[in-house]
């Protein structure tokens, strides 16, 4: 699952695991091969082990280079072997969703991308994938709303800043304008940097001065867990992110912190 560990606890957006994904390359860390490479020499330097292509990062790496060598057909072939080989694999299913939309099959893309986002929330790649297709289908407003959602959990994700970018849309859908939405963001600003500095107490004053601002902006309770898990009080952590759910029932990322806080006590870490 992509995302950084907030000391072994809470996760908070960051770059996912690699996986192909159309009009955006891979995220993370490159590809073993030269996408430019002559096939001849892929198998070559395959045939001959340099690619590890028993392993699954290797057979990974390879559908990878062919989908980028636009090589669509061979690419949907194998993310699909892979798939067979992994279903519950989240990411695996982006990058066949990837390879099926290039190939203009988007209806099997479209329900692939559905299964890639269940079993990987956090992923970017399949809200990026989910909107290159809407595009292509002429629904901008849908490609919007999932570059967002690419955005929402992987905030430096290039590909779907690049979309928007593209399409005269923000990064964010627009929040309220009013004085109080505004002071209550810059509060939780600068309840982030304190927190940051190890001021935990300040931090909470910030955070309570802005959720008195703003009662329903989801933003101040993530903030609040992140501080509260951070001062060692998982139930408050938990409190402030139930509070933020209650606000954004669909948010993938605090689903996923609740369910990390709220774990069988065999599975929770240590308080």
């Amino acid at each position: 699952m992509p995302g950084r560990v907030l000391s072994e606890g809470l996760r908070i957006a960051d770059p996912p695991r690699r996986v192909a994904s159309y009009e955006g390359g891979e995220a993370g860390a490159p590809v073993a091969v030269d996408a430019a490479a002559d096939p001849a020499i892929l198998e070559r330097l395959r045939s001959l082990g340099y690619l590890d292509a028993e392993s699954p990062k290797g057979d990974r790496n390879l559908a990878a280079v062919l989908f980028q060598q636009e090589r669509y057909a061979e690419a949907e072939r194998a993310f699909a072997a892979l798939v067979e080989r992994a279903p519950d694999d989240g990411a695996l299913r982006a990058s066949w969703a990837g390879a099926l939309g290039a190939l203009g099959r988007y209806d099997e893309a479209l329900a692939e991308l559905d299964d890639a986002v269940r079993l990987a929330p956090l992923n970017p790649e399949g809200y990026h994938n989910r909107g290159v297709i809407e595009e292509r289908l002429g629904h901008p407003a849908a490609a919007i709303t999932a570059y967002r959602q690419a955005l929402r959990y992987s905030p430096r994700y290039a590909p779907a800043r690049a979309a928007l970018t593209r399409l005269g849309a923000d990064a964010a859908a627009p929040t309220p304008g009013d004085a109080a939405t505004q002071r209550a963001l810059e509060l939780a600003d600068q309840a982030s940097a304190l927190a940051r500095r190890g001021d935990y107490a300040g931090a909470m004053r910030a955070l309570d001065e802005s959720e008195r601002a703003a009662p329903r902006l989801a933003l101040v309770q993530q903030y609040r867990a992140n501080v509260a898990f951070l001062m060692g009080d998982r139930d408050a952590a938990a409190a402030a992110l139930r509070r933020a759910l209650a606000l954004e029932p669909d948010n993938a990322l605090f689903q996923e912190n609740l369910r990390r806080l709220d774990g069988p006590a065999a599975d929770r870490l240590p308080r």
